[in-house]
């Protein structure tokens, strides 16, 4: 098989921003080799594409954030170029064409469904111009990459909003900027790729390392693609196992909601998933093919098994128990709430009912869930389970240590090593479980320019992406969320001193640390918890949405605020002498407390990408706590 051969570089844009605009451009843009420092400062996108289709070879580029930049190069090719997209269409079956196929002039490009940009590639003058997006290597951003890899040249700071235009003069202080920018990502990149990690993410990268343990056979054979084996049920064992897989625990003690907590801790496991991949942990992982049953009760497996279970249920969570289970897809329930009950409210009865009404039917709240053998166990600890109906399920053979081999290299880097090798070591310790869990579904959108003269998008439906071993995918997440929730069982105590918060790898408690139980601290060792603040005062909210305050340092976590939003609430806390016209106007509403931090904040400094034509702009907006 003949394989390409690449000239590599980073690329970046600066385009308009300025008040009443109803179209946007690229006005500077700058391209930079691998390995060099020789950055080209163009004044506009016509003049980086001539120059990279003057290249006598095949290009990579890489932009941080393909979202953004993408966005212009689509429209740009659509546009102004009037290149063909390599697409074929035949009745409601669309697809692009592979790149031998294409044809000179055309393009193709990788958008999944859920958003997310993977790369461009356009075909001109018999050679490929491949455009990638660096964020799915180094998912940081610039600043955040220059201070972990400890890059040379680091961020400057730059006045985006002005009247600037496509071929407009380029002062050579935004030269300058530009150049940081593009040496901050080069120099990262170079590192990965002298690592040999030059896959289109990082979980790939991650993947292809893990693989290299074992022989194809051997890899073939313990994780095989189990959605091309069908079950009796009519269901293939990737798609069964797949049900069974949840994210993180996200939960909040609701008698610690909008209170003052004072004193408290905040503690973090040590590489939560590598910790339970690990064979320290003595955790076992299912291999190969499984066994199938059916019927109403669960084998009598031996202790090298580990299984899947399919069934029917009402559950109501026991006294003192914290809840986990979510349901999502159904009308009748929140899908990001812990649930304490399959019942549900009645507000005729004003409590929660075992029965509710649709279309004019009386209906039970039995719940049909499908989880993994951990989960199961958890399961049962947790809530009564009533009329229970076991319908079916699967298990495997089960090894410890698969892992091992993999997490050791990785984690001796980390404990040894200090800035890029540091930061390389936990980004392979951290991301290979996901692409075990990646599904076949490779829907994916495709672009065209509507009637108001921009970018829009359409989705098409697929599924021949070669999947991850869901099995071990569903079983890691499984180990993760039973290992914080048994941490949080440990030290819950209602309403008293105890558990107030959880996410995913942390816990958050107001007790003093020689009252805790269950949890082991330890900064460097796997299965432990580190404790990462004693802070004097917390607030928290909902999932995902508290304040800490240690040492005077007021912390907020609020998923979906902007850190500009975050920093102008934080100056009205501190009551800080305004830096801008925004904070002042901010402050003069009134004088800001812990407890206006809640459902109904508004706060300004959020940026709302705006597609227009030409691209996206970023325009000044409002972030509220909804």
């Amino acid at each position: 098989m003949k394989i390409k051969k690449y000239l590599y570089y980073v690329g970046d844009f600066e385009t308009t921003v300025f008040d009443g605009q109803d179209y946007t451009e690229v006005w500077a843009s700058g391209v930079c080799p691998l390995w060099t420092e020789d950055a080209q400062i163009f004044g506009s996108i016509d003049e980086t594409f001539d120059y990279l289709a003057a290249l006598k070879e095949n290009v990579c580029i890489y932009y941080h954030n393909l979202k953004f930049d993408g966005s212009f190069w689509l429209d740009f090719l659509l546009r102004k170029k009037g290149l063909s997209q390599a697409l074929n269409v035949v009745g409601e079956t669309s697809w692009f064409d592979k790149d031998k196929f294409m044809r000179n002039n055309t393009f193709k490009y990788s958008i999944s469904v859920f958003g997310q940009w993977y790369n461009i590639i356009i075909k001109v003058n018999n050679k490929f111009i491949e455009i990638r997006d660096s964020l799915k290597l180094l998912p940081f951003s610039v600043e955040q990459i220059g201070k972990d890899f400890r890059t040379k040249h680091r961020k400057l700071e730059m006045e985006y909003k002005g009247i600037r235009w496509a071929g407009c003069e380029i002062t050579p202080e935004e030269r300058q900027y530009l150049k940081n920018d593009l040496y901050v990502i080069k120099e990262a990149l170079e590192i990965m790729f002298e690592e040999g990690h030059n896959k289109l993410t990082i979980g790939s990268c991650c993947l292809a390392e893990f693989k290299k343990i074992y022989s194809d056979f051997e890899y073939n054979k313990l994780f095989p693609n189990l959605y091309e084996f069908m079950l009796p049920c009519g269901v293939s064992v990737g798609e069964f196992v797949h049900r069974s897989y949840k994210g993180g625990w996200c939960y909040l003690n609701p008698s610690k909601r909008k209170k003052v907590i004072s004193n408290g801790l905040t503690l973090d496991v040590n590489s939560l998933y590598p910790s339970v991949m690990h064979s320290e942990s003595g955790n076992p992982y299912p291999i190969g093919l499984p066994e199938y049953w059916s019927g109403n009760y669960v084998p009598d497996l031996p202790e090298n098994k580990y299984f899947f279970i399919h069934f029917k249920c009402r559950f109501r969570i026991k006294k003192g128990k914290l809840p986990f289970i979510q349901i999502k897809n159904n009308l009748l329930y929140k899908g990001n709430e812990m649930l304490t009950t399959s019942d549900v409210w009645s507000s005729k009865l004003e409590r929660y009912s075992r029965f509710y009404t649709e279309k004019g039917e009386i209906k039970d709240t039995m719940v049909e869930l499908t989880m993994t053998q951990t989960d199961w166990i958890l399961f049962k600890e947790h809530y009564n389970v009533e009329d229970l109906e076991i319908i079916d399920g699967v298990y495997f053979d089960s090894m410890i240590g698969l892992f091992d081999e993999y997490i050791n290299h990785y984690k001796e880097i980390k404990l040894k090593s200090t800035g890029a090798q540091r930061t390389l070591a936990k980004l392979f310790l951290n991301n290979l479980y996901g692409k075990m869990a990646s599904s076949p579904d490779s829907s994916f959108k495709i672009v065209f320019i509507d009637e108001h003269n921009k970018l829009a998008f359409k989705d098409v439906k697929e599924a021949n992406k070669k999947p991850g071993y869901i099995a071990i995918g569903s079983a890691v997440t499984s180990y993760a969320r039973n290992f914080t929730i048994r941490a949080a069982q440990m030290n819950y105590y209602g309403d008293e001193p105890g558990f107030i918060y959880s996410d995913t790898d942390s816990i958050h408690l107001d007790l003093p640390k020689d009252r805790l139980k269950g949890v082991i601290i330890d900064n460097v060792n796997f299965n432990c918890w580190k404790i990462e603040s004693e802070w004097e005062k917390g607030w928290f909210v909902r999932q995902k949405t508290y304040i800490e305050i240690e040492n005077g340092k007021i912390d907020i976590k609020c998923a979906g605020m902007p850190s500009r939003a975050k920093d102008i609430f934080i100056h009205a806390l501190e009551n800080k002498e305004p830096e801008n016209e925004i904070e002042r106007e901010f402050q003069e509403i009134k004088t800001w407390g812990l407890e206006d931090f809640k459902e109904g904040l508004i706060v300004p400094g959020k940026l709302l990408p705006t597609r227009i034509k030409g691209g996206i702009v970023l325009k000044e907006g409002f972030y509220t706590l909804r």
